[in-house]
């Protein structure tokens, strides 16, 4: 065995004192590869060990999940994490079971013996974090495990959900707050990279929050270069290739529809620019094969996408997000192009500015909107159902009333936080009268009416942003409530950007494609033909007929 000197081992002695020193929250930290929490992390995480609530509201890759991530290490009882996006729950399950940090994942893809023993370790209890669904959440048996073991923190991603004033409102947020009510009213936890002030007002009213420490930075990273760029119709697509082949890749572009990013990604293609895209009309097969290909750390390329795709999506080299059309938002636009440089290394944040993807938007919002007539034909339906004093399942709610299950799920969520309904995992019933309640539903109009018109606010804040000569960091700070923080110094407006040249919106020439080889004529092929010369006679015919 060798020794050490003294002098050696006086080294040594400050490293072994500094880890027993080490406090709990460091060493969880630690086991997640985190050298050193942001200050923000730190007050959260304080905040849910005390069991207090807090509204965390940070830039995306600011490092939320370790918010949670380390209290299910230290509290006695399971913390519980609810999020809508089924890659980050994979995601994030995996790597936790690869450091060996207890954790569970329970959401409509576990199925069988996995789902059974999933619910056995989450009634066991203990040190351990819950990943699920707002969905799986409501569940009967979810709800039995959690009740067995008690719930030490309730931590709700992507929490601007919750808000139908968000710019990605989901109905099944709306019962959360009724949930983990039922589950003791643990602590809670809201994390949200964007959420003007209304938002937030929202966030806390729904979740029953109770007092909660606000935590919030700047939406904007000190690393992102924003840019716009005012271009229109083929001009832009001109653009976007010149950009494609300058730009250091990895990187991301942004459609605002389907067809959008099938063109676009023809068009890169097209010009030996390595591309795969990404969007709802294509198989869950085909997007996760273009996925992971993308995701590759190897590999230097373009994903061509709609909004689909990047929530969950951990890749921290990308180097630039560039929308080729506008948002629906500041609330989407920051939120995608945050997903540039996690790394902390520079990252392009460019947005080809075009009037003309206003109607697309409107358009697009009118489809997802909620309207007047829809929210008439529910309550009709409701009515008809009271009156013969049954209570019906949604699916039966929604052909009664000729309805999609979605639209009638968003119906009955603003229905329920007004009183007039209550649910159940399989029934819905009339909470007020049943000669009222179609009258009552007709008077939510009025709301539905305001989030449309609250729609229009955000493409007008778009356009304002687009077309505005401040710091694009103040701009953004401004717009969702922070004071505003000094120049950004990096943005094109801080740079003082000079015009392009106009070559840089001239035509460019596609890349002709090599000429083909010549094939040569081998022996065998001449003794082919010789063959079938002297052969042809016999079979009666002349040669060349």
């Amino acid at each position: 065995m060798r020794s050490r000197s003294p002098k050696a081992r006086r080294k040594r002695a400050p490293a072994a004192a500094a880890r027993r020193a080490q406090s709990p929250v460091d060493a969880a930290a630690q086991r997640l590869d985190i050298r050193r929490l942001h200050p923000e992390q730190e007050s959260v995480i304080a905040e849910a060990l005390a069991g207090r609530d807090a509204l965390m509201i940070v830039p995306t890759g600011f490092g939320k999940s370790a918010c949670y991530q380390v209290p299910s290490m230290l509290l006695a009882k399971p913390v519980v994490l609810v999020s809508p996006l089924l890659a980050l729950l994979r995601d994030q399950h995996q790597k936790l079971l690869d450091r060996d940090i207890p954790c569970v994942r329970l959401d409509g893809t576990v199925r069988g013996k996995a789902r059974r023993e999933a619910l056995a370790r989450i009634a066991g209890g203990g040190p351990l974090l819950v990943m699920t669904t707002p969905e799986t959440l409501a569940s009967g048996e979810a709800g039995e495990a959690l009740a067995n073991s008690g719930v030490g923190l309730a931590a709700v991603d992507e929490a601007h959900c919750v808000s139908e004033w968000g710019h990605d409102f989901r109905p099944a947020y709306l019962r959360l707050g009724a949930r983990l009510r039922e589950l003791g009213a643990p602590p809670l936890m809201a994390l949200t990279a964007t959420a003007t002030p209304r938002v937030r007002t929202a966030i806390v009213r729904s979740l029953a929050m109770r007092d909660p420490t606000v935590v919030a930075a700047s939406p904007h990273r000190s690393n992102l270069a924003f840019e716009v760029l005012h271009c229109e119709g083929d001009v832009r697509l001109r653009v976007l290739l010149r950009l494609a082949q300058r730009l250091r890749r990895p990187g991301i572009v942004y459609c605002a529809t389907r067809r959008e990013v099938d063109d676009v990604f023809v068009l890169l293609r097209r010009f030996r620019i390595p591309a795969y895209r990404y969007h709802g009309g294509m198989t869950a097969t085909e997007r996760d094969a273009e996925q992971q290909r993308f995701m590759r750390s190897d590999r230097r390329t373009v994903m061509i996408a709609t909004s689909a795709f990047g929530l969950g999506i951990d890749k921290p080299d990308i180097r630039y997000v560039l929308h080729f059309q506008s948002p629906a938002s500041l609330e989407q636009y920051v939120q995608e192009a945050g997903r540039g440089g996690r790394d902390g290394r520079k990252a392009n944040c460019i947005l080809l500015d075009d009037p003309a993807d206003r109607p697309i938007h409107e358009a697009l919002l009118a489809r997802t909107r909620v309207r007047p007539e829809q929210l008439y034909r529910l309550g009709k339906a409701l009515a008809a159902w009271a009156l013969d004093n049954r209570q019906p399942s949604l699916e039966a709610l929604a052909l009664s009333a000729e309805l999609g299950p979605r639209v009638t799920s968003a119906l009955l969520a603003k229905i329920e936080e007004a009183g007039l309904v209550s649910r159940d995992d399989s029934e819905i019933r009339v909470t007020g009268s049943e000669h009222t309640i179609e009258a009552d539903t007709r008077a939510l109009a009025g709301q539905f009416e305001t989030l449309r018109t609250q729609d229009g606010r955000r493409l007008d804040a778009l356009a304002e942003y687009a077309g505005s000569d401040e710091c694009r960091a103040v701009f953004l700070s401004r717009y969702f409530g922070e004071a505003p923080p000094s120049a950004c110094g990096i943005c094109d407006v801080c740079r003082g950007k000079p015009p392009r040249p106009a070559g840089f919106y001239a035509p460019l020439a596609a890349p002709k494609r090599p000429a083909r080889a010549p094939r040569k004529r081998g022996r065998r092929r001449r003794r082919g033909r010789r063959g079938r010369a002297k052969r042809a006679p016999q079979g009666g015919a002349e040669p060349g007929r």
